[in-house]
């Protein structure tokens, strides 16, 4: 079987697109009457008026900053205007990472949910995980959605889920020698340092039997892709998602591209300029997501920020589904380190609010070998004893570590050592070139 679920990965685009315009009519039906945010949002705006895809760019986006709104003192706590069920229909608690700012608690009952999870497997079959894989998770997946999802999903397909949360690097690579793991998911970066670990304790990484392995929670460029493939002797595939979306596109075995799962989602690729038109196959187009089937989170028009390169709706593995043939990269200034999405903000509001005796800071990222490494100067007040300079820098490399969600190096500089600014403040240096 090649298909997850052959009629709807090769029905021809007319028809996938006539579907999705209904699921969406659906969806915007049940969002403005269930969701406070999407009841006034969409106030004088009725389903009856969307009568072709194109209309449907006459609907207002979505943004990140909307939801974080209506989650801000608003009832029924935490999930506030964004709820589009009863709460006590809510089975699990999701959060975004928070790294531009509060997170978003996503709620997500047990339809919801399974809706999540049926789009992962669409997502982890295209990628050709089948049941004979033993799949190795590297990863405790705490509050955040994408192995939670994956973990699912692959029980669904019917892998064999081994979870890797609780141990350390060296301990993840004894545990996939032990259990003789024939799969694995993790960010591209983190592939790579278990392979090298690995080769640090006599093991060739090709030895360990993986056959192939799914990226998720940073960019997979070409050459890291081949890289992995040539370590670990495996294929190594892609997806993309988010924790307001879901994963909505997956690799297939021909390895070009992304597929959308459709209709699942009905994804916008919009000119960067206006964000009112479609653009061209070959084009860079900012993603728009409408998530149409989940009712306990609904999202409309959802801009992600993300700009991709639209591809065809044609595939040598005959699927029909619109591809995105690369992920460019985000709109604004926000760096995906170590597969988390990192705001230099969120330091700037850590250090200002939490550490008075800092009087200047830079941040500055590396890369080490294969790690990227976050490396936050400092510069402490005068009056500051060094066994109290030392205890601050101690404080704030945890108080980054939680905020974040990265780790960091926290270096204390001598007084005068960094710039200061009569300007803009030039305080984030990304060093890692092509990152």
């Amino acid at each position: 079987m090649d298909y997850w679920n052959e009629y709807t990965e090769t029905l021809p685009r007319e028809k996938l697109d006539k579907i999705e315009l209904s699921y969406f009519k659906n969806m915007f039906s049940y969002a403005k009457s269930h969701a406070p945010l999407y009841a006034d949002k969409l106030k004088g705006i009725e389903a009856a008026g969307i009568e072709t895809i194109d209309d449907v760019k006459k609907i207002p986006f979505t943004y990140k900053e909307e939801l974080r709104k209506w989650q801000e003192d608003v009832e029924p706590f935490p999930y506030g205007g964004l709820l589009g069920v009863n709460i006590e229909e809510v089975s699990t608690f999701r959060q975004t990472s928070g790294t531009t700012g509060r997170p978003v608690y996503v709620p997500e009952s047990y339809e919801s949910w399974q809706w999540r999870i049926e789009s992962w497997c669409h997502i982890l079959w295209m990628a050709g995980f089948r049941p004979r894989h033993r799949l190795f998770l590297p990863f405790g997946y705490n509050v955040y959605v994408a192995f939670w999802e994956a973990h699912y999903a692959a029980e669904k397909v019917g892998c064999e889920v081994v979870p890797g949360g609780a141990l350390d690097t060296k301990g993840r690579v004894n545990k996939i020698i032990e259990l003789k793991a024939n799969a694995m998911a993790g960010t591209p970066t983190y592939m790579l340092n278990i392979a090298q670990e690995a080769m640090e304790m006599g093991v060739d990484p090709k030895s360990f039997g993986i056959e192939r392995m799914l990226g998720a929670g940073e960019p997979l460029p070409e050459a890291t892709r081949k890289r992995i493939e040539a370590t670990y002797g495996c294929k190594m595939f892609d997806h993309i998602g988010s924790t307001e979306t879901c994963g909505f596109a997956g690799m297939c075995e021909e390895q070009n591209g992304l597929h959308i799962v459709e209709p699942f989602f009905l994804v916008e690729l919009l000119d960067t300029e206006t964000l009112s038109k479609e653009v061209a196959v070959g084009e860079q187009g900012v993603i728009v997501i409408s998530a149409l089937g989940r009712r306990s989170f609904p999202i409309i028009r959802f801009n992600t920020n993300d700009v991709a390169v639209k591809g065809p709706s044609t595939c040598g593995c005959g699927r029909t589904s619109q591809k995105m043939m690369e992920i460019v990269g985000r709109v604004d200034d926000i760096r995906k380190i170590r597969g988390v999405l990192f705001s230099p903000k969120t330091v700037e509001q850590l250090i200002r609010s939490e550490f008075p005796d800092i009087v200047e800071y830079e941040i500055v990222v590396t890369r080490e070998g294969i790690m990227d490494e976050i490396t936050v100067r400092v510069e402490a007040s005068p009056q500051l004893g060094a066994d109290d300079a030392e205890a601050l820098c101690k404080m704030l490399k945890e108080r980054h570590k939680i905020k974040t969600n990265l780790s960091c190096k926290v270096k204390l500089e001598p007084e005068g050592t960094l710039p200061r600014y009569d300007l803009k403040a030039k305080r984030f240096k990304d060093m890692r070139g092509n990152h």
